[in-house]
């Protein structure tokens, strides 16, 4: 009866441990916990990794709204520069947007900054110098050099601002003044054309023409 029992137990036993061990042996995929992070590998050159890095701003809603506007408006532009009303919806986000920074730092509006407006100045390229920022100034460029903008499309009280934001130098009512008055003692004369201007400030006609549409 004790053998009986022996091998029983025995044969339990070596059972027990052929599991156990099957069991310890056994790979089994780890299952996702949705508390821990995932990681996969992403191309910092990829088109989507760009668009994502320079959609980061300050993620300040005022700011953030006036921000998409100007690139919702430059995109649509982009699409159909000879529209007068996308041309005109453009110009009222572009103006609330360049009235921003001057709320910040007045002096930008006139061109009249000094060393004392050297705090606000830093504040204002605190507040709009963001990857987004960055994008909208290039979207507006590319709007710019697309379409033909003239002097007297933005107020006089932001055009000059727009005018660096956009490098379109001829939207700039302050750069046109200054060339077309010359030295203070040059005899008076006719005075020089738009397209001459626009020569003057270095600013090729890439836009396409509208007239005749």
């Amino acid at each position: 009866m004790d053998t009986v029992r022996f091998f029983g137990l025995a044969a339990f036993l070596l059972a027990a441990v052929f599991f156990s061990m099957k069991w310890f042996l056994t790979v089994t995929p780890l299952q996702a916990d949705a508390r821990l992070p995932t990681f996969r590998q992403v191309d910092p050159d990829s088109l989507s990794r760009q668009l994502m890095s320079s959609s980061i701003s300050d993620d300040d809603p005022i700011r953030d709204r006036l921000r998409h506007a100007v690139l919702d408006e430059a995109k649509l532009l982009d699409h159909d520069p000879c529209s007068r009303m996308l041309k005109a919806d453009y110009i009222a986000a572009v103006n609330a947007y360049a009235r921003a920074w001057i709320s910040i730092v007045p002096c930008l509006g006139t061109r009249t900054c000094s060393s004392s407006d050297s705090a606000k100045l830093d504040r204002a390229a605190q507040a709009f110098g963001s990857p987004l920022d960055l994008r909208l100034r290039e979207a507006m460029q590319r709007a710019h050099r697309k379409t033909g903008f003239k002097l007297g499309d933005f107020p006089n009280d932001d055009a000059p601002l727009v005018a660096e934001l956009a490098a379109d130098g001829a939207i700039n009512p302050l750069a046109i003044h200054a060339v077309s008055s010359g030295p203070v003692n040059a005899g008076s004369g006719p005075h020089p054309s738009f397209d001459d201007v626009r020569a003057r400030l270095g600013e090729s006609d890439s836009s396409q023409d509208c007239t005749t549409q």
